[in-house]
């Protein structure tokens, strides 16, 4: 059975996701942006060994900050980000870290993923939609009836495409994409509440406007 654990870390209060399956005895983590005593602590209960992966939604600092120190920490464990997103590790003007006044460490991603990549994770596959607009590379993964969205869907909200690489149209091109997806999704954000793609068909602004139906 798969369990989502939600853990906000840093000043800016990103979630970071821990998706276990104790059947498969496999686990993964989306978006380690910062430390968390708690998040370590399940990771050591779950069994730090059987941690598959380290999914980015994209190349925010708030969502890839504590990714070395998981690495040396856990060093089997595969990072995934969008293709495009690949240079902001290393770019600190793109991953906004120069910003905040953070040290962000660099690093290379092992896997770079787009459009219709799958990722085995035990008995199923995490796929990966391509949804530009927050960040050129930005990306979604989905796991069974979880979609884990990052900064390009919120609660009722959506990220930002003021940043650099952000773009207004691509991010409605998204949201159409995922306005289109078939059934309900349980939607795991980057910051914030969670909620299902049905609650943001009806009642998100950006999501419900006549020209994504």
């Amino acid at each position: 059975m798969i369990k989502v654990e939600c853990f906000p870390v840093g000043e800016l209060d990103a979630n970071c996701f821990f998706v276990t399956d104790d059947e498969a005895e496999e686990a993964f983590l989306v978006d380690t942006g910062d430390y968390s005593f708690k998040l370590e602590e399940r990771i050591r209960q779950f069994g730090a060994e059987k941690v598959k992966y380290i999914l980015l939604t994209h190349g925010h600092f708030d969502h890839i900050g504590y990714v070395v120190e998981m690495k040396k920490k856990m060093p089997w464990v595969k990072i995934a980000i969008g293709k495009d997103d690949a240079h902001f590790t290393n770019e600190d003007d793109f991953n906004l870290a120069w910003h905040f006044g953070i040290t962000q460490e660099h690093f290379d991603a092992d896997i770079l993923v787009g459009e219709g990549s799958e990722l085995k994770f035990g008995n199923e596959k995490i796929k990966v939609i391509s949804t530009p607009g927050h960040t050129e590379g930005g990306v979604c993964y989905i796991l069974g009836n979880n979609i884990f969205t990052g900064d390009t869907l919120f609660r009722g909200s959506i990220g930002r495409t003021d940043f650099p690489t952000g773009d207004k149209e691509e991010m409605i091109q998204s949201l159409k994409r995922l306005a289109k997806l078939d059934g309900n999704y349980n939607v795991y954000c980057g910051h914030d509440e969670n909620t299902t793609l049905d609650f943001e068909r009806k009642n998100n602004i950006y999501m419900a406007r006549e020209d994504l139906v």
